[in-house]
């Protein structure tokens, strides 16, 4: 096992049997228009992040995400975000409220999501300098793990067997419905817009119908829907 893969083993990213495998490539245009190519970053370590609007847990990541290229800089690291809304405009709305500095990519077709195979919103996936994908973390709530993993592959400029955190299987979207469209179904209880207290009381319900539901997801109600 490499030095790498003993750190992250270390901060409980446990690896799965077999090699990284490379990133697929990803090939856009940046929210300002610029040209995109995933493998110009190779050489770097690239936390990829596919984000929606609409996404609760996106108000929280998306800043630490912001945080973690400022802390290691360019030089070594790049954050680039993936966004799945099919409205620029709420792109926008979103980033206007919470600023970030990192490379930013819109995908309404959801056509590079379907490539990554993303099946959780919001989904980062961690590339080595080689551009092969080493850890995944899905549902936002393990940020510290992903500073630490980056960190780590930083310092040792090591690949490690591809690993990461996965959400539950009933949070995963499923069948013809994609993770980036439940905004349309939790719509209007994940967005962002209203005052304070209205959108408390839109989270609590949302928070009330998943667990009436029981078990969550785009089958059970953690869709917003039911």
């Amino acid at each position: 096992m490499t030095l790498a893969a003993l750190l992250l083993a270390g901060l409980g990213i446990h690896a799965r049997a077999g090699a990284p495998i490379q990133a697929p490539p990803l090939v856009a245009r940046t929210l300002d228009g610029k040209p995109f190519n995933l493998a110009g970053l190779k050489g770097k370590v690239v936390l990829l992040d596919f984000w929606a609007s609409w996404c609760v847990p996106c108000r929280r990541s998306l800043p630490a995400i912001d945080g973690l290229q400022s802390r290691f800089g360019e030089g070594t690291f790049q954050a680039v975000g993936v966004a799945l809304d099919t409205d620029q405009g709420a792109i926008y709305d979103f980033l206007d409220q919470t600023p970030v500095h990192f490379t930013i990519v819109p995908d309404p077709s959801g056509h590079r999501a379907e490539a990554f195979g993303v099946v959780a919103m919001p989904t980062s996936f961690l590339i080595d300098a080689e551009g092969r994908i080493v850890a995944r973390f899905e549902g936002g709530e393990h940020l510290k793990e992903e500073a630490d993993a980056i960190a780590a592959l930083i310092r040792t400029g090591e690949s490690a067997p591809a690993a990461g955190y996965r959400v539950a299987p009933g949070l995963e979207a499923k069948g013809g419905l994609k993770a980036w469209q439940r905004g349309h179904l939790a719509d209007p209880i994940m967005n962002l817009d209203g005052d304070r207290l209205t959108s408390v009381l839109r989270e609590h319900i949302q928070a009330s119908k998943e667990g009436a539901a029981g078990t969550g997801g785009a089958a059970g109600g953690g869709c917003g829907c039911n």
